[in-house]
């Protein structure tokens, strides 16, 4: 869906992409077994906290240090950090604790392509044939994933249907 027409994969992006796909992958599973006790907030603030503290040293040695900002800029970066971020996360592991595994995967899937969409209708980019299969490729692959019935069981502290007993007669 990103590559675009003058574009070519390197291994590179490759062991980047397949990389975040293994972290996000460990995070759901870590995320299902904390979500018992777990408050929502505070498990995602320990993990922002965590990633950001893991990410300063590298940002530093292959950026330097933070270039000057203005009011303008220190606004979008609090909208980034609150709303965006913190506000984001902390709904995201907090849906995570009523949906089933086999979802939360496939609600992954969907976030390039809200990315490749919003890219192109706010960002003015490019939609082409590629990217437009990629999206139906994305796409047929959430529908084909979901769960086909209702009758799954509910994730752990849900409560159970009462199945009704049949009424005993005579003898």
């Amino acid at each position: 869906m990103l590559l675009g027409s003058g574009a070519t994969v390197t291994a590179g992006g490759l062991a980047a992409s397949t990389a975040a796909m293994l972290v996000s992958s460990v995070g759901y599973v870590l995320a299902a077994r904390w979500r018992e006790g777990a408050d929502p907030l505070a498990a995602t603030s320990w993990q922002l906290t965590a990633g950001g503290l893991l990410l300063l040293p590298l940002a530093a040695a292959a950026e330097g240090p933070p270039p000057a900002m203005d009011a303008r800029v220190l606004l979008a970066f609090g909208y980034v950090t609150v709303v965006a971020t913190a506000l984001a996360f902390a709904l995201w592991f907090a849906g995570l604790r009523h949906l089933p595994a086999g979802t939360v995967g496939l609600l992954g899937l969907l976030n390039p392509l809200a990315g490749v969409l919003l890219g192109t209708a706010l960002g003015g980019e490019d939609l082409g044939a590629r990217q437009g299969a990629g999206l139906v490729l994305v796409l047929a692959g959430v529908l084909l994933g979901r769960p086909r019935n209702a009758s799954r069981t509910p994730p752990s502290g849900a409560p159970q249907p009462e199945v009704p007993r049949p009424a005993r007669t005579g003898g």
